[in-house]
């Protein structure tokens, strides 16, 4: 076997690369099936703690509605109606 590879060394750094391709393709079809079986959802329940509106700390300037409007305006998600 060594006087194989002595005659054509190329072809153990051809092996080696398809195994490393091969390991490679496997890893990613392994995690996207698992991705599949355990979706996360795109957002958070409306009983999640995240959802709640927060209150201003005493002591501290409460802000307007308009800046409150004007710093969630570029979220698609807090578009109105949705």
């Amino acid at each position: 076997m060594s006087e194989f590879f002595q005659d054509h060394p190329m072809l153990l750094f051809a092996l080696e690369a398809g195994v490393a391709l091969f390991l490679l393709i496997f890893i990613v079809v392994w995690t996207m099936g698992t991705a599949k079986k355990h979706p996360r959802p795109s957002r958070a329940p409306a009983d999640h703690p995240s959802r709640a509106p927060s209150a201003p700390a005493p002591g501290q300037p409460g802000q307007s509605q308009a800046g409150q409007a004007t710093g969630q305006a570029h979220s698609k998600d807090n578009a109105p109606g949705a």
